[in-house]
């Protein structure tokens, strides 16, 4: 517990209640806890200091008088709203779309605040679910309140930071995954007086996860409040988990939208009822618009990535859309916040804006000029079975409340369209909210978060805390894999390593090759995979899908690693980031067929992971961690042992490669079959390991597996080298075995002398790893000792065979 005496922050008013330490020390410094709006150390100010700057903002405010560009319905009830919240410590916002619930609300609670010579204990967190919409409402907010406040306004987000310049009459916009981090070094959220969380609805699990732990925080920090805000979705329910909490219903004002349903479009446009709605249709749909209806933009809803492109490179070869009256611009969380911020602009004079999106348009962000809206009905869902331990990524029916939300998207600034290319009847069977991610989705990194916020609680009795808590059986499956991988032991504590792992923000996994990568020196390399993982570098798209994978086979150069890809194409653009001239740069993206904005976020994401291993303490500084010449990279180009780190990171991710299969009653000697522990799987078209007559290894890592068709497809993978299974994996009985709960892969016979020297030497690494996690500090002084271990083992790797004669077995020896 910290000391009561050094985190009390008071109000102005409320002298009477400080201590004589408060009086006596004023300044003193949390240095562990972290001020959630500036990300310094957390110092709560004193009387005097509260005073004066309670005082200066009230002037500058009162200076500055900011003004409302349009009036919002949301206006209207500004006194009631701010009567709800200081009445009661969590308030849920009912506000229909339209009402202006997201730009306003949060500037009234830190409006009051100031107004009321509290400005100094006023600070307001908002999280969005998205980065565009944290981003384009900051802007939004900051421009209305003017010039001379500005300042005040501030937002982060991943990768790109721009705070309110000091705590203190702040207000900033985040997502919830950074606020989730902000938790974890003040957990109570000192030295903020309000939460707001918008777009409630969406349930995602940081949501879901922000929520548990605000419950929490309400406990600890008797300053804060909470306001969550939603236009749809199941407010008595948000309600009843805070206690029954009062909900402040804010009408909306929207021009009417008329529905077309698809039976009317057909008919509309004189074509029969059997049609497909496929990309040729939707884009005949939006022509139609396009020809046919008022002036206005048009938002198109589409499931993924490749129907957004497919749909735009429909359009672009109609002869309707060859005159550039048309300005056609794609909408997707992987794009640059600068190239999403685009679909803000308004079109020259006699030009038709056309947007095609994912859901990341579904909420949050206000797209001013939309009269058109062509919603396909469907969206991507990740859904997972603990039990194969496969994803699933399924093209899914919307929601009823999703319908509701793509439909007031139209109608803001004029009356409003929206055409529905699915039937009416359809509607009717649609249900009513999303299922939350939280039930769809693996839990390992969730039960990570929970131990880092809640470490002496099980994890089933934290998640059983949430809103839609997971099944226990899903949650224990997660723990177990967490045990497996080596992050928690048998009691569910995080192990050195599991402490060192819950400081990167990645998946564990991931996490793991990274910290592992920094005690075998081979840093920039694992940080180029994992960023790699996060976001694909390559520009891809139905259309060049074939000119990606020449790319990636040129890349491999036999390494059959398509995480040597990832290394390679990485690595390569930011040496020509160095010593290339642009043409030169321009033209190594062209030949590998390489995105310059996801390279450009992949190096953001390098430098966050290399930042998470400084606070991991296994690195001494960040900017070491992506020095060529630093001892973090002396064996970065080793590629064995960059497999080898691969290997112990992801197992027991591990696939067995058998040479002989029958197919159609025929036995094919040459092809290949690929099975891992829960049954077999075919490596996906994109890997370059795929259609391989020979592999230089009889196992492959990998990071996921998905499920499309009935078949199960490792999307990306990597050939092992068998002493690396020997020397990094579990090993049981006499023989040397690599083995995965309840079955073994395989076995390899060893003379008494090989397996003595190979047991020295892999007692010898698992001590340095067991030394180095629980004691980092003590790394340099064995810099030496451990340098030339590692240098064995690189040897070791890099001249032996790596597809010795062995057994393999599918079952237990006697």
């Amino acid at each position: 517990m910290e000391d009561c005496f050094v985190c009390v922050c008071v109000s102005v008013c409320d002298t009477q209640s400080l201590g004589l330490e408060e009086l006596y020390f004023p300044n003193l410094i949390h240095e562990d806890l972290t001020d959630a709006v500036t990300g310094r150390p957390y110092r709560p100010l004193s009387v005097s200091e509260a005073r004066q700057l309670s005082a200066h903002l009230q002037e500058k405010w009162e200076s500055a008088s900011p003004g409302l560009s349009v009036v919002l319905p949301v206006d209207a009830h500004r006194e009631r709203v701010i009567s709800q919240v200081q009445s009661s410590r969590v308030v849920v916002i009912d506000g229909e779309t339209g009402c202006g619930k997201t730009t306003r609300i949060p500037r009234f609670l830190l409006e009051e605040g100031v107004r009321d010579g509290e400005g100094a204990t006023c600070n307001v967190l908002v999280t969005q679910p998205r980065r565009i919409s944290a981003v384009s409402v900051a802007h939004r907010v900051a421009h209305e309140m003017g010039p001379a406040l500005k300042s005040s306004v501030g937002y982060q987000v991943r990768l790109e930071s721009r705070p309110p310049e000091q705590s203190g009459g702040a207000l900033l916009f985040l997502t919830v995954g950074i606020l989730l981090r902000k938790l974890q070094s003040n957990p109570s959220l000192k030295g903020i007086s309000h939460v707001v969380v918008d777009e409630v609805h969406e349930r995602d699990i940081n949501t879901d996860l922000l929520l548990a732990l605000l419950r929490s925080s309400l406990k600890e920090n008797p300053d804060l409040r909470v306001v969550l805000m939603s236009a749809t979705g199941d407010k008595q329910r948000l309600s009843d988990y805070f206690g029954g909490c009062p909900i402040v219903k804010v009408p909306g004002f929207m021009h009417p939208v008329k529905d077309r349903y698809l039976e009317d479009v057909l008919r509309e446009m004189g074509r029969p009822v059997d049609v497909t709605p496929d990309a040729d249709f939707v884009a005949d749909v939006i022509e139609h618009i396009d020809r046919c209806g008022e002036p206005g933009a048009v938002l198109c809803f589409l499931p993924g990535w490749q129907d957004i492109k497919a749909v735009q490179e429909k359009l672009q070869a109609k002869r309707h859309f060859s005159s550039g009256s048309q300005m056609i611009l794609p909408l997707h969380s992987s794009l640059s916040v600068l190239d999403q911020q685009a679909v803000f602009q308004h079109p020259q004079e006699g030009q038709r804006k056309i947007v095609l999106a994912t859901n990341i348009a579904e909420t949050s962000i206000t797209i001013d000029d939309i009269v058109h809206v062509v919603d396909a009905g469907t969206h991507k869902e990740h859904n997972y079975d603990p039990r194969t331990k496969v994803s699933c990524l399924d093209t899914v029916w919307i929601s009823h409340s999703n319908v509701t939300q793509r439909k007031g998207r139209a109608g803001r600034c004029q009356p409003g369209q929206s055409y529905h290319l699915f039937p009416r009847k359809q509607l009717d069977s649609m249900t009513t909210f999303p299922i939350p991610e939280i039930l769809r989705t693996p839990l390992e990194n969730l039960v990570v978060q929970a131990k880092i916020h809640s470490p002496d609680c099980k994890a089933v009795d934290f998640l059983s805390q949430v809103l839609d808590s997971p099944e226990q059986e899903a949650v224990r499956d997660a723990v177990r894999n967490l045990q497996d991988i080596g992050v928690l032991d048998k009691t569910e504590t995080l192990t050195p390593l599991g402490e060192r792992v819950s400081c990167m923000s990645c998946d564990p996994r991931l996490g793991k090759v990274l910290v592992l990568s920094a005690m075998f020196r081979c840093v920039l390399p694992m940080l180029s995979v994992a960023a790699c993982l996060t976001k694909d570098p390559f520009y891809n798209s139905m259309q060049n899908r074939g000119l990606v994978n020449k790319a990636k086979e040129a890349l491999s150069r036999s390494s059959s690693s398509d995480y040597l890809v990832f290394i390679r194409a990485v690595l390569g653009w930011r040496r020509l980031q160095h010593e290339g001239d642009r043409e030169e740069r321009d033209d190594y993206l062209y030949r590998h067929t390489l995105s310059k904005f996801s390279l450009r976020f992949i190096n953001g994401l390098i430098s966050q992971f290399s930042e998470n291993l400084n606070e991991a303490e296994v690195v001494t500084r960040a900017s070491e961690c992506q020095r060529a010449t630093s001892l973090y990279n002396e064996h970065s180009n080793q590629d064995e042992l960059l497999k080898a780190v691969l290997l112990a990171g992801l197992y027991p991710n591990l696939i067995q490669v058998k040479k002989g299969v029958v197919t159609k009653g025929r036995f094919r000697p040459n092809s290949m079959f690929f099975r891992t522990l829960n049954g077999p799987v075919m490596l996906h078209r994109a890997s370059v390991n795929r259609g391989k007559p020979e592999l230089p290894s009889r196992w492959l890592t990998f990071f996921s597996a998905i499920q499309s068709n009935g078949n199960v497809f490792i999307r990306d993978s990597s050939t092992v080298h068998p002493l690396a299974l020997l020397l990094l994996t579990d090993l049981k009985g006499d023989r040397v075995e690599v083995s995965l709960p309840g079955r073994s892969m395989v076995r390899c016979e060893l003379s008494v002398e090989t397996w003595e020297l190979l047991w020295e030497l892999r007692t010898s690494i698992q001590t340095m790893l067991y030394r180095n996690l629980n004691h980092p500090s003590n790394a340099i002084a064995n810099s030496s000792q451990d340098g030339k271990l590692i240098s064995l083992f690189v040897e070791l790797l890099n001249n032996t065979d790596s597809n010795p004669s062995a057994q393999s077995s599918d079952s237990e020896v006697d």
